[in-house]
Order: C-alpha cells, then sequence, then structure tokens
C-alpha cells in the first residue's frame, strides 16, 4: 500500500492513472477516492483535480450501471480532504464528509429518485421473505422499505467517503509523520456547536418525516468521534489492547445498544472532554 501511495505521489498523472484503475476494480473502487484524498491533503485542491479526473472517469460510468454511491464518496470525502487539509481538523474533515453526503442523497432524492425505484426493485423480495418469515410482521409493515433502501444507501455512502478519507490521512502520515494520524485519532472530538448542530438536525428530522433518511449520516461523525474516544482512551494503557479487543467484540454482538452508548459517549465528551479529564486526575 505504501509503495502504491509513493508511486501515485510522484506525479500528476500517476495519481490521475491510479485513481482511474482503481475505481473498476470490484470491491475497492472506494480506494479511488482515497488517492484524490491523499493528493488534497498532502498538496492542495488544484493538484488532486488530476486524481478527480481519473477517479470521476470510473464514478461516472458506474453512474450510468446503476451504482450512483461512489460519485457521492467522491464528492464528500474530496470536500472532507480539502477542509481537512486547510484547517488542520480532522474532527472538521470528518463532519464535512458527512455534511456533504447528506447533502448528495438529498439531491439524488429530489431529482433522481428513479435510482432509488431501481434499487427498492432488487430488495424487494427481499423485505417480503422476511416479512413473511417473521413472526412480528405487523411490526414489519409499518416499515417504509423504500426509506429503508434510501437511508442505507446514504448510509453507505457516508461510511465509503470515512474510510476513504481516513485511510489518506492514514496513509499519508505514514508517508510523512509517522505516528501523526494515530494522535490525531486518539484525540479526535467534535465541537460542543457541531454536536449542537447534529443533534437539532436530528431533531428537525422528526417533523419533518422527508428529513429522516439523512439521520444516519448525522449519526456518522459522533460513532467515528465515539471510535476515536475509546482509541484514546485505551491507549493511556500502552500494550494492553485486551480493552480494545472486548470493546469491538462487544460492537459486534450487541451492534445496537452498543453504537447508542457510543454516540452517548461522543456526545458527552464533546461538552466534558473525558481524555482531558482523565488526565487531570492523575497524580
Amino acid at each position: 500500500m505504501l509503495q502504491l501511495a509513493n508511486w501515485i505521489m510522484r506525479g500528476r498523472f500517476n495519481a490521475l492513472v491510479a485513481a482511474a484503475v482503481l475505481g473498476f476494480i470490484p470491491l475497492i473502487a472506494w480506494t479511488s477516492v482515497s488517492v484524490v484524498a491523499l493528493v488534497a491533503l498532502r498538496r492542495n485542491a488544484a493538484e488532486a483535480l488530476w486524481p478527480l479526473a481519473g477517479a470521476l472517469m470510473a464514478a461516472v460510468i458506474q453512474w450510468n450501471g446503476g451504482d450512483v454511491s461512489q460519485l457521492g464518496a467522491l464528492l464528500a470525502a474530496g470536500i472532507g480532504a480539502v477542509v481537512l487539509a486547510n484547517t488542520r481538523s480532522l474532527a472538521m474533515g470528518v463532519l464535512l464528509t458527512a455534511l456533504v453526503a447528506a447533502l448528495y442523497l438529498a439531491a439524488l432524492v429530489q431529482w433522481f429518485p428513479d435510482r432509488f425505484d431501481q434499487l427498492l426493485a432488487v430488495f424487494q423480495p427481499l423485505f417480503d421473505q422476511i416479512r413473511q418469515q417473521s413472526e412480528q410482521a405487523n411490526l414489519l409493515d409499518q416499515i417504509d422499505p423504500r426509506t429503508m433502501v434510501i437511508e442505507g444507501f446514504g448510509l453507505l455512502t457516508g461510511v465509503v467517503a470515512m474510510a476513504a478519507l481516513l485511510l489518506a490521512r492514514a496513509i499519508q502520515a505514514r508517508l510523512y509523520n509517522p505516528g501523526g494520524f494515530r494522535q490525531e485519532f486518539h484525540q479526535l472530538r467534535m465541537t460542543p456547536g457541531a454536536t449542537t448542530a447534529l443533534m437539532v438536525g436530528m431533531l428537525v428530522s422528526q417533523w419533518q418525516p422527508a428529513a429522516v433518511i439523512v439521520v444516519p449520516l448525522l449519526v456518522l461523525p459522533l460513532v467515528v468521534a465515539g471510535l476515536g474516544l475509546v482509541h484514546g482512551l485505551a491507549a493511556r494503557r500502552p500494550g494492553n489492547r485486551t480493552p480494545l479487543v472486548l470493546f469491538y467484540v462487544a460492537l459486534v454482538l450487541f451492534a445496537g445498544p452498543a453504537f447508542v452508548l457510543l454516540v452517548a459517549a461522543a456526545t458527552m465528551d464533546s461538552f466534558i472532554d473525558f481524555r482531558k479529564r482523565i488526565g487531570a486526575a492523575r497524580p
């Protein structure tokens, strides 16, 4: 990975080719977004236009083939990388990535609703089968499959964009500032203003049914901040990976409650700053 990144950073043409080729490889096509983000982080937005051209080529072809998530991830992570490069704030980069993904989702719902009709046609038989086999069919009847498909698509776009941004930042640090990303991630924390804005957005969506689709994306920055909090606290005991292992096991086995607790912890941390308080409490 580092050898490929070194090759990419040697010139504009290398970055363009890498972004274009990676964008066509199944399962890892999202890494073409990381190429754009890496160049934007290390150099500037103007230089990132070269790999952006290659990544856009792949994203447009995928759009025509029915996959519109790649373009959304490219826009979200690209803008997030530019913000991160200019503010030097990982929290701001993460926040803007999620917000751009939310705007992209809203734009698709408004101007390209037929894209979700196609997705619904693919997943509708699965929903029908689950209803038939479930003992809580009445409860499932209250769930709108179309809304679920849109929310799932939006969350996928946001997660891919976030993963691409974080991967680009981690590679940049490995190449030019070893250990820098680890320190940034361990200190990742949403500001009180950002958390308040996210919470207001979630509350507003409760009165605006059409806005419910972006709620998962509004939660995403708090999830990432929560992961940073857990890693930051665990790092205070070097060499002991047991707490992190137990945390991720719990995250898999008890996904629902675990994610709720993670978001709650990140929300409180934005106002309280647990790491600072724990550090101050040490003798």
